[in-house]
């Protein structure tokens, strides 16, 4: 009797999509919070409604615009893995903490696809509003790095100001870790954590400074960094393993933790004068937290909730999210541009959504497949080679 070969195992479909970490674990659950982040991100800016005296209305309205913190859910992400190999050196106490090829894994990650959406955008922008020496000045700070330096015109491609944050982010990071490498890894835990959450809250409440993007984008004194705090904490205990498999049920928490946080900045926001900066910032600060809370499945990532955030489809969404999030917003004000106001009418409401909805998804998917993942497999097979 003949010996039948096995067959081969089937590929699944996300496979081709997906690059493995070459610095730290492999957590498939942070793809789908990736995935929710995006899709918080684009409900924000494509839900919209006209100004009401109605308040149902106007706290819809208010929640849908409270769902643009899905950039703060980015933050916390980007937080625990960019934070994670470095807390793995420190606790190894290793010779160098910066982990090799940190520079150039994140620009190979950061800095291509941003400059392809630049040059895609910018000639569309100025087709669209004229003005073609602002665009073309914007663009040149932004391909040479500047915009990252000081602030730059918010009028091309707003939601760049979240970049200014992350680099920010990259580069105060290693230089904390090295102002602390005297000390133990436990003690550097609270000490980078609490710097992270208490400088830039105390310059924000103290001169009322904060991200912007309008009319400029800036990050004045790198005031956005307290969003990483709690993902580079929960970095560190994962590393110094000071959590076991129950931590995951904070997940389970962090769900309504997060919803009580964006309910209650759409409520803050109803009356913004009279409930003041500081309701403002607390529940910005509820909704981070539930945030963290999320990240908890870290500790336990067959938990049957975390296992969710795995599906396929979620976390395609969170593989092209970069690309979608670069893309999505000019799509938003082309389409209402060109389509005009929906006046109730429905099908016409559903005509401004699904257009640029259909478009900036296909554009990210193609980007981020034919360009982005190629540089990314370039990058890391370059760092491969060097060692």
């Amino acid at each position: 009797m003949k010996n039948t070969p096995p067959e081969p195992t089937r590929r699944h479909w996300l496979e081709p999509w997906h690059v493995d970490p070459s610095a730290n674990r492999e957590y498939d659950f942070i793809d789908g919070l990736r995935g929710v982040a995006i899709l918080m991100v684009l409900a924000c800016h494509y839900l919209y409604c006209q100004e009401s005296q109605n308040p149902v209305i106007h706290f819809l309205r208010n929640f849908s615009g409270s769902l643009g913190s899905g950039v703060a859910l980015f933050f916390t992400l980007s937080g625990f893995l960019i934070s994670w190999p470095f807390w793995k050196r420190k606790v190894a106490r290793s010779g160098s903490l910066i982990p090799p090829g940190y520079g150039w894994r994140r620009f190979w990650k950061i800095y291509p696809p941003l400059a392809l959406s630049i040059l895609l955008l910018t000639p569309c922008f100025i087709l669209w509003k004229g003005h073609a020496p602002l665009f073309l000045r914007a663009a040149a700070q932004w391909l040479t790095g500047l915009a990252f330096l000081w602030p730059v015109s918010g009028q091309l491609n707003p939601v760049m100001w979240s970049l200014v944050v992350e680099i920010h982010f990259y580069l105060v990071l290693p230089l904390l870790f090295l102002l602390t490498k005297p000390m133990s890894a436990k003690t550097c835990l609270w000490v980078i954590s609490l710097f992270l959450f208490a400088v830039p809250t105390l310059i924000q409440f103290t001169t009322g400074l904060g991200p912007s993007f309008s009319p400029e984008i800036s990050d004045p004194f790198c005031t956005g960094l307290g969003s990483f705090c709690l993902g580079v904490c929960l970095a560190g205990v994962d590393n110094l393993k000071l959590w076991n498999r129950r931590w995951g049920r904070l997940g389970e928490a962090g769900w309504f933790i997060a919803l009580a946080g964006l309910l209650g900045m759409a409520w803050a926001w109803m009356e913004p004068d009279g409930r003041g900066f500081f309701v403002q910032q607390l529940f910005r600060w509820v909704f981070l937290l539930g945030s963290g809370c999320l990240l908890c499945y870290a500790a336990d990532p067959q938990n049957p909730r975390a296992r969710w955030l795995t599906v396929p489809w979620l976390r395609w969404c969170g593989i092209i999210s970069y690309e979608w999030y670069l893309f999505h917003q000019p799509m938003v004000f082309w389409s209402r541009d060109y389509f005009g106001p929906a006046n109730g009418n429905v099908a016409h409401y559903l005509l401004n959504l699904c257009v640029p909805l259909a478009a900036s998804v296909a554009l990210a998917a193609v980007v981020y497949r034919l360009f982005s993942l190629p540089l990314l497999k370039y990058g890391r097979a370059k760092k491969s080679a060097q060692k």
